[in-house]
């Protein structure tokens, strides 16, 4: 700006000392008009070098101004930028922390559930291993109750075998005696008979009493049959040759077949008790 009023003042001493001139005779005047003239010139060389400085300058400035200018336009545009990065890494962050919160909750939920679960299983196995345990206990309760039982029933076995092998064996006992009161024949004569053969028979009666009761007691249930048939004929004979007067006998042979046949039925029942204890 100075150089600019400066160059103008320049222009004005010259113009000044030119229309000066052309109004002046003097070679006085003259010179000093030329001296002004060359002052002028001088000053106006010097203003337009400063002027031309202050353009350049100027252009320098603007130049620098416009470099600034755009300097500021891309640090604009940086800050923008970094800011729209720094939005997005915050944004980023903020979904990856959200992403991980959740990780961390459905870890935690899923952590949650499987101790659950696990608990769950170790209460059913628990509860399967008492439920097998009380099992394991009823059966040997169960076991030690049919041992007992079987220990009861043994022993009751034992004992109505024991009570039945006696009842038997009295039972046999008994017939035994029974038989042998038949040993001796009641047959009598009426007086017409043949005492001689009624002896003969009497004795036949007490042999075959004898054979019966050996059988019997043997068990010989088909020799059995047999003396028992010898003792009914004998039986018959007595009673006949006593024109009916030895009825007694028949009963009596009767008598002792029945004896006969109650102790070979309870050798037999004695038979399958002594094999039922082996």
């Amino acid at each position: 700006m100075d150089a600019l009023l400066k160059l103008f003042a320049a222009l004005t001493v010259v113009w000044a000392g030119w229309m000066y001139f052309l109004n002046s005779d003097s070679e006085t005047e003259l010179r000093k008009i030329r001296n002004e003239l060359k002052v002028a010139k001088g000053e106006l060389g010097e203003a337009q070098a400063n002027y031309d400085a202050e353009v350049k300058k100027r252009d320098t400035l603007a130049a620098e101004v416009k470099n600034l200018r755009e300097q500021n336009q891309q640090l604009e545009k940086d800050i923008k930028t970094k800011k729209q990065e720094k939005r997005e890494r915050a944004e980023q962050e903020r979904r990856d922390r959200m992403a991980a919160e959740a990780k961390a909750r459905e870890e935690s939920r899923k952590a949650r559930e499987e101790q659950l679960a696990k608990m769950r299983q170790e209460k059913e196995e628990k509860l399967k291993r008492e439920e097998e345990e009380q099992r394991k206990q009823e059966e040997e309760w169960k076991k030690q109750e049919e041992e007992e039982t079987a220990k009861y029933e043994s022993a009751r076995s034992e004992r109505q075998a024991a009570a039945e092998v006696n009842d038997l064996q009295h039972e046999i006992n008994s017939s035994n005696e029974i038989m042998r009161r038949y040993l001796t024949c009641r047959a009598y004569g009426s007086g017409n008979e043949d005492y001689g053969q009624i002896d003969s028979l009497k004795r036949r009666w007490t042999q075959t009493v004898q054979t019966c009761i050996k059988v019997a007691n043997e068990g010989n249930e088909k020799r059995l049959r047999s003396s028992s048939k010898m003792l009914k004929d004998t039986a018959d004979a007595l009673n006949r040759i006593s024109a009916g007067g030895n009825t007694e006998c028949l009963n009596d042979a009767t008598r002792v077949i029945e004896e006969a046949q109650r102790i070979v039925e309870a050798k037999k029942r004695l038979k399958k008790l002594n094999a039922g204890k082996r």
